[in-house]
């Protein structure tokens, strides 16, 4: 069994957060969801590099300020045949001006989403409690 450990950023800008939806892509487990910017850390990278590498892979975004622990979760999934044990740690962020947002090949569309516009989503596992804490 493989050892992952990620990173991943409730980004909040004018009250709302920052949501993904999963693509179809080869290690994709959770095609259709949706999911906050983040991803595994790289060994010997330290975590919040990490994030923020992964924010400007996912989003196209280099100016976000990370802030407080929201939340640590486990999960285990089969990632390319192989059974996988991931921690992720969820950070708050803040965006404090307007910038484009790129998505990467892993996701399909973004939405900046109020808490009463989670009722219509598919979310990750644990992902609308860590929104309702950092919106709420």
């Amino acid at each position: 069994m493989k050892l992952f450990v990620g990173a991943k950023a409730l980004i909040v800008k004018d009250g709302r957060v920052l949501l993904l939806r999963e693509a179809a892509y080869d290690e994709g487990t959770n095609e259709g969801k949706w999911d906050v910017p983040g991803g595994r850390i790289n060994p010997e990278e330290p975590i919040l590099e990490g994030l923020a590498r992964e924010i400007q892979e996912e989003a196209g975004l280099l100016n976000v300020r990370v802030g407080d622990v929201l939340g640590i979760y486990e999960s285990f999934a089969t990632i390319k045949g192989e059974d996988s044990h991931i921690i992720r740690v969820y950070y708050a962020a803040y965006l404090d001006s307007e910038v484009a947002i790129t998505l990467s090949a892993d996701h399909d569309i973004y939405e900046w989403v109020s808490l009463e516009d989670l009722a219509d989503k598919k979310l990750v596992s644990n992902l609308e409690q860590l929104v309702h804490k950092v919106l709420g």
